[in-house]
């Protein structure tokens, strides 16, 4: 992820700059080469649980 100043529109924990409680995430934050169906379901799998991290939800 870029910097805002470069042009970068989330952070590291996904967070919008400038924007309060909104997440953005796709394929664009896996290298293109690795833009894969199972690449998808990390990244979904890893959103997931940063999301339930911040509200105090426990996953097993």
């Amino acid at each position: 992820m870029k910097p805002r100043a470069e042009g970068g529109v989330v952070d590291s924990k996904l967070n919008v700059y400038g924007v309060k409680n909104l997440k953005v995430t796709d394929m664009s934050i896996a290298p293109m080469s690795e833009a894969t169906y199972n690449t998808a379901l990390v990244v979904g799998e890893k959103v997931a649980v940063m999301v339930a991290e911040e509200l105090g939800i426990k996953i097993a």
